[in-house]
């Protein structure tokens, strides 16, 4: 369709910031707009993206400084303070939409497996876009932001077991899933360890050395930003956890906050990348089938999920 990448980027720039301007003006959430410029330059419309291995890259770097930006923001205080609630929440809305999910997917006729993977589908909120609409409107700081990120959090640790489950249901058995999810575990409790003395003996000796130039300062953050997001989507885990507890490592220091500064253009301009990305991938000719079905689940998740 274009001649090269180059050029399907400046398109897609050029769109993304009409519709943006279109959105602004009908008081519409960018998000809405950038997720339409995925669907118009899809396959379901137009078929301009072509560069899908690009736009994902700059999307998962989006999400990395996304999730390392609001890390910044929570120093280990209020986590401790917050660490219950964000238990109990998360844990309480996991329970209540698979378990109900689960018994609207069998009344419709589903087999077992399929309506276990709707269920499961069903619990997972959306962590990128929840935390980037909280950001827009400047309430990440905010008690339910603070809740709302806890239980994401939580949902992003289940999910991790909850796939294991899946694959051990259709592949493995039971005692090997089990033994998956412990070995999860405990490369997780070594993840935080080797995170904690890195905190203590490592990033105030990095920091220091590497505030006498605030570029510096800024590559340095975005390095550890995605270099624990990639480890910690190569032990298992979700790069949004990694990218997380990244950004909460540098919470209690004081470049937090020229840090975060700092990033807020940069990961705005990723991000979109992966709304973007998030749109084109939508197959909009096969919502037709399944329209009854995705309308009822819809109305249980957008009824069922505020009432837990």
């Amino acid at each position: 369709m274009f001649p090269d990448v180059f050029t399907e980027m400046a398109v897609l720039l050029l769109l993304t910031a009409a519709l943006g301007a279109l959105a602004i003006r009908l008081r519409q959430p960018l998000i809405v707009a950038f997720i339409a410029v995925g669907i118009l330059a899809g396959p379901s419309v137009f078929g301009w993206v072509s560069a899908n291995d690009q736009v994902d890259l700059l999307a998962k770097l989006g999400i990395t400084l996304l999730l390392f930006v609001v890390g910044l923001k929570l120093d280990l205080h209020i986590i401790r303070t917050m660490g219950l609630v964000a238990l109990a929440t998360g844990l309480g809305q996991v329970a209540f939409t698979s378990i109900v999910g689960f018994l609207i997917a069998l009344s419709m006729g589903m087999s077992v497996i399929a309506s276990t993977y709707v269920a499961v589908a069903l619990t997972f909120s959306s962590t990128i876009i929840i935390v980037k609409l909280l950001s827009d409107k400047r309430e990440v700081d905010s008690l339910h932001g603070r809740i709302a990120l806890g239980f994401l959090i939580v949902q992003d640790l289940i999910v991790v077991l909850a796939m294991i489950g899946l694959n051990a249901l259709a592949t493995t058995s039971g005692s090997s899933a089990s033994s998956e999810a412990l070995e999860i575990l405990i490369k997780g409790i070594l993840f935080l360890i080797g995170v904690g003395l890195a905190m203590r003996y490592v990033l105030p000796w990095a920091l220091n050395l590497f505030s006498r130039s605030q570029e510096l300062l800024v590559l340095f953050g975005i390095a550890w930003a995605v270099a624990l997001a990639a480890l910690g989507a190569m032990l298992g885990f979700s790069k949004e956890v990694g990218a997380f507890v990244a950004g909460v490592s540098l919470a209690s220091t004081p470049y937090r906050d020229v840090l975060g500064a700092r990033l807020v253009s940069l990961r705005d301009f990723l991000l979109l990348f992966f709304f973007i990305d998030l749109g084109a991938r939508l197959d909009l000719g096969l919502l037709g089938s399944q329209l009854m079905e995705s309308i009822i689940f819809s109305l249980f998740v957008l009824i069922g999920n505020p009432l837990i």
